[in-house]
């Protein structure tokens, strides 16, 4: 067995996870054309990482780099910092907000809309 993981390259993978900030353009709507197995409406996903996100990204990747150099490691391959294209988490579809009219939860993450919940 140890010969055999001698074949495998070392390797060490550093990931930070960073909040998503609010957007207005960002929503979740019906596709009006787009339909599933059902024949029901789609989910259409409009949504973009806020710049101050993009600066976190940016921000963790550089750190990430400097604790690998100051382990020793000096063959790195960071990550480009891009939009968020998918994830395995949610990361958040209601917004939050004193006016029902604009939000769909308060301050205490209780809806609106439906007593209790």
């Amino acid at each position: 067995m140890k010969e055999a993981l001698k074949q495998f390259p070392n390797t060490v993978s550093v990931a930070a996870f960073c909040t998503s900030l609010p957007l207005e353009t960002n929503n979740i709507s019906l596709d009006p054309d787009l339909k599933d197995d059902w024949g029901l409406p789609a989910m259409r996903v409009a949504c973009k990482d806020h710049p101050d996100g993009m600066k976190t990204k940016q921000f963790f990747t550089d750190r990430a780099m400097e604790i690998l150099q100051a382990a020793g490691e000096h063959n790195t391959w960071p990550t480009p910092v891009s939009e968020t294209t998918g994830g395995g988490h949610l990361m958040g579809t209601c917004r939050m907000g004193n006016d029902p009219r604009t939000s769909v939860v308060d301050k205490f993450h209780k809806a609106h809309d439906v007593p209790n919940v």
